[in-house]
C-alpha cells in the first residue's frame, strides 16, 4: 500500500519541479531579453533628431541624389546656434561621380570624382538650409544668393548721353558711361583661352567684371549663343562651375557676360542689351 503513495508523491513532485524551473526559466529568458534605455537629455536627443533629419535629407538633396556615393557619406555635429527656436549646424561630405552641382540630367558631364561639404542647418525638425561647398544652394537649387554691392561708383568723366542699344564693344563702354557708372578696361584674353571663338575683353563696371565677347558679325553671336545652355552652366561641351550667379546678354555683333547678382548691374546692362538669354 505505501508503494502507490510514494509513486504519486514522487510524481507531484516532479510536476512541482517543472513548473518551478519553467517559471525560473521564464524569468531569466525575461531578463536577458529586457533592453536597457540609457536616459539622455533634451539635448542630447534634440541633437540626435536633428541628426536624422540632416541624414534623411541629404539622400535627396539634388548635389547627392544625382551622383553622391553613400559609401563616402561622413556627418558631423557642428552644434547648436544661439537662437530660438534652436537650430542644429550639421556638416556632412561626401564623393560624388561628376563636377558640378544639383540635377545634371542632360548635361555634358565632367568624368571626375569630386568632393563635397554640404553645411546643413535644421530647426523644429526641417531643413532650413543646405548649401553646398559654400555656393550651391540646396533648397533652390541655384548658386547661393549674396549680398548685392549697395551703390556703383560715379565716374568723374564728362557724361555724354546715350540712346538705343549696345551692338558692339566701343557702344557698350559709351552706354555704360552715359549713366554715370564707372567703367574701366581690364585685360584682354586671346581666343585660344576664351570660352567663345573671340577674344574676351574684361571690363570693370562699378568694380565688378564684365566678359565682352565682341563677334566679326550678328549671326556669328546669334551662332555662339546657342551653344550656351539655358542655366548658363554650359558652353559647348565644356560644364562651368562659376563662383556665382552667371547672367549672359547677347545684342548685335556682342556676348556680354556678368558673374554676381548686383541688381544695379543687372539692371545696367539689360537696359543696352535686353534681358539675358542664359544664365540664372
Amino acid at each position: 500500500m505505501s508503494q502507490p503513495k510514494n509513486k504519486k508523491f514522487a510524481i507531484t513532485a516532479a510536476i512541482i519541479g517543472v513548473i518551478a524551473v519553467g517559471v525560473i526559466g521564464a524569468y531569466f529568458v525575461s531578463a536577458q531579453t529586457t533592453v536597457t534605455m540609457i536616459p539622455t537629455t533634451q539635448e542630447d536627443q534634440e541633437k540626435n533628431d536633428a541628426l536624422g533629419v540632416a541624414q534623411r535629407f541629404i539622400v535627396t538633396s539634388p548635389t547627392f541624389a544625382f551622383d553622391g556615393d553613400a559609401n563616402t557619406l561622413d556627418t558631423v555635429y557642428v552644434g547648436p546656434a544661439e537662437s530660438f527656436p534652436p537650430q542644429h549646424m550639421i556638416k556632412i561630405a561626401f564623393d560624388s561621380a561628376h563636377g558640378g552641382f544639383g540635377n545634371r540630367e542632360g548635361q555634358m558631364l565632367t568624368q571626375v570624382i569630386t568632393h563635397h561639404k554640404m553645411d546643413i542647418i535644421v530647426s523644429e525638425g526641417i531643413v532650413i538650409s543646405a548649401v553646398t561647398d559654400d555656393v550651391w544652394d540646396e533648397l533652390n537649387n541655384q548658386y547661393v544668393l549674396k549680398n548685392p554691392q549697395p551703390k556703383l561708383p560715379s565716374s568723374d568723366e564728362t557724361i555724354i548721353p546715350f540712346d538705343g542699344m549696345a551692338t558692339d564693344y566701343s557702344s557698350l563702354v559709351d552706354a555704360i558711361k552715359s549713366r554715370g557708372v564707372l567703367v574701366e578696361y581690364v585685360d584682354e584674353i586671346a581666343a585660344e583661352s576664351s570660352s567663345f571663338s573671340v577674344s574676351t575683353k574684361v571690363i570693370s563696371v562699378g568694380g565688378a567684371d564684365v566678359q565682352v565677347f565682341e563677334f566679326a558679325s550678328e549671326s556669328d553671336a546669334k551662332t555662339a549663343s546657342l551653344t550656351v545652355s539655358k542655366d548658363g552652366t554650359e558652353i559647348g561641351t565644356s560644364i562651368i562651375r562659376w563662383i556665382d550667379t552667371p547672367h549672359f546678354y547677347t545684342n548685335g555683333k556682342l556676348i556680354v557676360l556678368y558673374v554676381g547678382q548686383n541688381p544695379e548691374i543687372v539692371n545696367l546692362l539689360e537696359s543696352f542689351l535686353g534681358k539675358q538669354f542664359a544664365g540664372m
